[in-house]
């Protein structure tokens, strides 16, 4: 975005998201530090762009020294917080429509010298704003597209499921994620909820994980206790796309559910009854059926993960088979 700002004699190209409370943008790598700590705490009221281009309809060119006075602009944050520190004076910018999901800004500015941006400036920043915006839109379109097809794929093969948006909102849930929620754990207000306040923790993280995806997650997979469960809901998260498209709304993280004794009952009576299995050993056999490592299935029963290794190799004798992937093709077996 710098090296098409510089083409056209600009100093700085961004898209910035409209929403006041907790902004996006996409700008250069070089100017992405000074521009995400002003807007690190939202837009300021006193924005004169916040407040002036928001009351223009769609597509409409905003040049900030017709709107406002030099004396008066010179006062404002954004002109001392963010053009003086990144060596910029003029702006322009447009506000369009993103494909129906939000509203965004294309913004341009240049320093001092080079003067106020209008005529052919102004009108070559409208023709890079629109190519820059129906860019955006395509890349929304199709990050959204993905999301529905991840969720699609995983209803299809009955997998618990839901996608977040890049402000942890619950973008999208399979059927098969409903059927794990109750009265105890769910959706509210397109929120993940919880009514054990002890999965607060929990639900941060993940709410913070969809606000920052270029922070490296600090664990991939976390517990949901609810309320009055036998066994924890496990959740396992990835991300829907790199972080270059993920200020952009639409799908961000894929969180895959594993209700830990969902489907216990059934196959651990097969296994007792077939193999022989302690009841002990059978719900951790169908733990592992569910795709769970020892280390969780350690937590979710409140052991020792040596305990519940041990309890795999008594597992592993009794059903006469040597690795993972055999067992879990044999359970697979059993559920048909």
């Amino acid at each position: 975005m710098g090296a098409a700002a510089r083409m056209i004699g600009l100093d700085n190209l961004s898209l910035v998201s409209s929403n006041l409370e907790r902004p996006a943008f996409i700008v250069s790598p070089e100017q992405r530090e000074g521009i995400a700590a002003y807007f690190k705490d939202g837009w300021f009221d006193v924005d004169y762009r916040a407040k002036v281009e928001r009351k223009l309809p769609l597509n409409t060119l905003f040049l900030d020294h017709r709107v406002i006075g030099e004396a008066e602009r010179k006062r404002t944050a954004i002109y001392n917080d963010l053009f003086v520190p990144q060596r910029m004076a003029h702006s322009a910018g447009m506000r369009f429509d993103l494909d129906g999901r939000e509203e965004w800004f294309c913004f341009a500015a240049r320093g001092e010298d080079k003067g106020v941006i209008e005529g052919e400036d102004a009108a070559n920043f409208v023709r890079i704003a629109r190519t820059a915006m129906h860019t955006a839109s395509l890349a929304t379109r199709w990050q959204h597209s993905r999301a529905q097809w991840l969720i699609d794929a995983l209803d299809k093969t009955g997998s618990p499921a839901i996608v977040l948006d890049r402000d942890g909102r619950v973008n999208a849930v399979t059927p098969a994620a409903e059927r794990i929620f109750g009265a105890d754990l769910g959706v509210r207000e397109r929120r993940l909820w919880s009514a054990n306040p002890d999965d607060a923790a929990a639900l941060g993280a993940l709410t913070l994980a969809a606000r920052t995806p270029d922070a490296p997650l600090v664990r991939r997979r976390f517990l949901l206790r609810g309320r009055g469960r036998r066994r924890q809901v496990l959740v396992t998260v990835s991300c829907v796309l790199g972080p270059a498209l993920d200020a952009l709304p639409g799908g961000t993280l894929l969180l895959t559910l594993s209700d830990l004794g969902g489907t216990s009952a059934g196959i651990a009576d097969e296994l007792q009854t077939l193999f022989g299995l302690t009841l002990a050993e059978a719900q951790v056999a169908a733990a592992i059926f569910e795709g769970d490592e020892a280390a969780d299935i350690a937590i979710a029963r409140g052991v020792a993960e040596t305990t519940v290794r041990k309890q795999i190799g008594a597992i592993f004798r009794k059903l006469d088979v040597h690795r993972q992937a055999e067992l879990v093709r044999l359970l697979a077996g059993l559920k048909r």
